[in-house]
């Protein structure tokens, strides 16, 4: 992520120049020793070839790189990078490795500098085409001869999905180096973390959104020059010996007795960062502990630790400049750490992984991503009102909209609870819909609301005692009591009551989406949480992200935590034009995340704001539309989106899916299909016809539906190998089951599926050469490796080499 400036330009390969610094000397956090992780670099000592690098890829000049048999630092071979030219550098880079926003990864390699100058190396980070680069760290190689370890370390920038290793001869540099052993470690991405730590959100313009700012010593304001990564930073200027500055960020929750770590890269002199834990009533535990930023030039990282007090339920970031001194310092990419992050779980039940993200995989070479939009599917009946659709608007509930739920009814067929929102009769409350198939729906039982606020979802109980099914809702963005969530119960589905005497069980605010979890028992809400204290129109609502809970009796939930928000490549990603000087930033208004086989599948409904009211704190009038994208997560706080393709085809400009599309909170598997039930309106967000006469939007917000899409089972998203094939490589796995089945549609190619050691050698007798070829489409067959039908016992990589097609899940049960 760093953005300094190294001492020259290196110009590389993909015709993109670099400008960066050495980070070998970052210290790892305090406890970082329990969470760090392997990550297998393909070829890591350039073994697998006699003749060149076979897995990893040369720019520069031809001839210049070539597989040498002495010197080697361990194994048999080595790399030599022979720089002869004055004016062309010499690189010679890995294959891409799968890395999640907020990992942070640590490259080594040895090198021995034969003769003259040269030796870089770097850790680069690029976009999901593969060949843009976001970012990158480098470290150079000492004068002398002999083997040296160079090492480079740097944070996933939330906009890159890949990074590569690179050993590099610099333009100016002519001379021998020999290259060996390369190793990558990895800290995953931290279960603690700060709402917009690196200050990219632009809702609020100059003021850091989600941070509260005192300054009556000076200001604390975003900038958009200087950032340590990503676009935007914070400086603190503090012109006055009497008054102080700070800037505070939004409270996550802690355990008491975890070890803390806050760390924050600052530019500047003055100025200290501070870690702060609060009690339950919001009161500050004294004293917080704090470090200076100290003396030296140039972007530093500071570091403080603590242990959360035993009546701590909070913690907060401060950074902060006292009333005696003056000065300037700019704040970038604020990190919480803690003694309960965990490393990458290797072990592997029975269940269905997707290649949705990228937890579970290492590295992939010659593949493109893509999201697979579903299939429309609707009621012929209605055809007349759109493709798809499968709930029209009726007589009380003129815009009938998912948000809500579809379950499989007791004894078969199928209930639908739904927001109906016709404006007049029923703003937001619940209806009900039966149906024996799907797709052609009744609701004739109910002619009313069942519930007098819309569904955040609907669960089933499943316990055989107690209710059938538990409701969440709030209770409308316009009620006094639209700051929380609250829970209510149902036995048939239509006479709702309420839980918990009336009270409410989480802080929130608007939507919420509430699923179970059965893999836990758990039940999972995913929310919106605005800052404590909001008013409409007078304090900072913030931008709309998700936070998440969880509970076991849907009374009793733990502190919401952030989990999922828009970054930088859903800002760079629209395509609607803005209103003149408006600007154009995108959010996450809502997101279910689903349990499905390995991994949660997150449904983020993006909202991209093309109009708001930034002189008012309620983002409710923004204007826009919302398109539904795909993610997974093994924990629900850390999400892998490596493509952002829409997961539902927007309809035709006029549509009634052309605008603002949601989703339910169900995915329902029925035989081989997938259904996922979703609801769109025609227009765009907050869009009236006034505003369209002053230019603000071009659609009105109305004429919602409720539709369908399908996909064949775990059809969602694929790696798909064009001309000459591809290959993608597994993290390590430790399976409890031994039958390894894939879901792949291979063209006009085949697919083979080589066993690894943990290492990335091939198993005797688990090779790609033993491997019995997939040449048939198929949404799930067994892998063989000749008479062998079992994999071997663990732990293990896959490596799945595809000649043509799309690779989209495998199973091992």
């Amino acid at each position: 992520m760093m953005r300094n400036r190294a001492p020259r330009t290196a110009r590389l390969g993909l015709g993109v120049a670099l400008v960066c610094c050495s980070l070998a000397a970052l210290p790892l956090t305090a406890s970082a020793a329990s969470w760090t992780g392997s990550r297998l670099v393909p070829d890591p000592g350039f073994e697998e070839s006699t003749s060149s690098a076979a897995r990893w890829s040369v720019s520069g000049q031809s001839g210049a790189v070539s597989v040498v048999s002495s010197p080697v630092h361990g194994g048999h071979v080595a790399a030599r990078i022979a720089d002869t030219s004055a004016d062309e550098g010499v690189s010679l880079r890995s294959e891409h490795l799968a890395a999640s926003p907020g990992e942070e990864l640590t490259a080594s390699a040895w090198v021995d500098r034969v003769s003259g100058q040269g030796g870089y190396l770097y850790l680069e980070f690029w976009k999901a085409d593969g060949t843009t680069r976001v970012s990158a760290v480098s470290t150079a190689a000492g004068t002398g001869t002999g083997w040296q370890q160079l090492t480079a370390r740097g944070v996933v920038p939330d906009d890159a999905v890949t990074a590569t290793v690179l050993a590099y001869s610099n333009v100016a540099d002519q001379g021998t180096t020999v290259w060996d052993d390369t190793t990558v470690t990895t800290l995953p991405p931290p279960a603690r973390r700060v709402p917009n730590a690196g200050f990219e959100e632009p809702r609020e313009g100059t003021r850091p959104t989600e941070w509260t700012v005192s300054a009556p010593g000076g200001s604390a304001t975003v900038v958009t020059s200087g950032a340590h990564s990503g676009l935007r930073a914070l400086r603190i200027a503090d012109n006055s010996t009497t008054g102080e500055v700070s800037a505070l960020s939004r409270a996550v929750p802690v355990t008491a007795g975890e070890t803390i770590t806050a760390s924050a890269w600052a530019s500047g002199t003055t100025g200290s960062l501070y870690l702060e834990f609060r009690r339950s009533d919001g009161t500050r535990i004294e004293p917080p502990s704090k470090v200076d930023v100290g003396t030296g030039s140039g972007w530093k990282k500071v570091t403080v630790a603590a242990a959360a007090p035993s009546d701590a339920t909070t913690t907060s970031v401060r950074l902060y400049d006292d009333q005696k001194s003056t000065g300037t310092t700019t704040w970038d990419d604020v990190v919480l750490r803690s003694s309960l992050d965990s490393a990458y779980a290797e072990a592997v039940g029975t269940g269905t992984v997707l290649f949705v993200g990228d937890q579970r995989v290492e590295s992939y070479a010659n593949v493109t991503r893509s999201v697979h939009p579903g299939t429309k599917t609707g009621d012929p009946a209605l055809a007349s009102v759109g493709t798809g659709v499968v709930l029209a608007g009726g007589a009380w509930d003129g815009n009938p909209r998912v948000s809500g739920t579809v379950l499989p009814a007791p004894g078969g067929g199928y209930r639908m609870w739904y927001t109906a929102a016709d404006g007049s009769t029923c703003g937001y409350c619940t209806g009900y819909a039966e149906s024996t198939d799907g797709i052609h729906w009744d609701r004739s039982m109910e002619t009313h609301s069942v519930y007098p606020y819309g569904p955040g979802g609907v669960v089933a109980n499943p316990a055989s005692t107690g209710p059938r099914y538990y409701m969440l809702h709030s209770h409308g963005p316009d009620s006094p009591q639209s700051d929380h969530y609250y829970a209510a119960q149902s036995n048939d589905g239509k006479t709702w009551t309420e839980m918990n005497s009336g009270n409410p069980v989480i802080n929130g605010w608007d939507v919420v989406n509430v699923t179970y979890d059965p893999s836990t028992s758990r039940y999972v809400a995913m929310t919106k949480q605005y800052p404590v204290g909001y008013v409409a129109n007078t304090n900072p609502a913030g931008p709309r992200t998700v936070w998440m809970s969880t509970s076991t009796d849907f009374v009793h939930w733990t502190s919401p935590r952030p989990s999922f928000a828009a970054d930088l490549r859903d800002d760079a990603a629209i395509t609607d034009p803005a209103p003149s000087g408006h600007a154009r930033w995108s959010e996450v208004y809502g997101m279910p995340a689903i349990r499905y086989g390995e991994q949660y599948l997150g449904l983020p409904w993006v909202f991209d704001i093309t109009d708001s009211p930034t002189t008012l704190a309620d983002p409710g009038p923004d204007k826009g539309r919302q398109h539904v994208e795909l993610a997974s997560s093994q924990d629900l706080l850390n999400w892998s989106r490596p493509s952002l393709g829409n997961l539902i085809a927007p309809g035709a400009a006029g549509s009634w899916d052309w605008g603002w599309d949601m989703t339910g909170t169900t995915l329902l598997t029925v035989g081989d299909q997938v259904r996922l039930y979703y609801a769109a309106f025609a227009g765009q967000h907050s869009c009236s016809a006034g505003d369209v006469s002053a230019g603000l939007c071009t659609t009105p917000f109305g004429n919602s539906r409720v539709g369908l899409v399908t996909w064949p089972k775990d059809r969602f998203a694929s790696f798909h190998a064009g001309a000459g094939g591809g290959s993608v490589t597994t993290r390590t796995l430790s399976p409890s089951g031994s039958r390894l089945t894939v879901n792949v549609a291979p063209g006009s190619g085949s697919l083979r599926v080589e066993v690894l050691d943990a290492d990335g050698n091939p198993i005797s007798g688990y090779t790609a050469t033993d491997a019995t070829p997939i040449t048939s489409d198929t949404l799930g067959t067994a892998v063989g490796w000749g008479s062998r039908t079992t994999l071997p016992a663990g732990p293990i990589r896959l490596r799945f080499d595809l000649t043509a097609g799309d690779l989209y899940s495998y199973t091992i049960s």
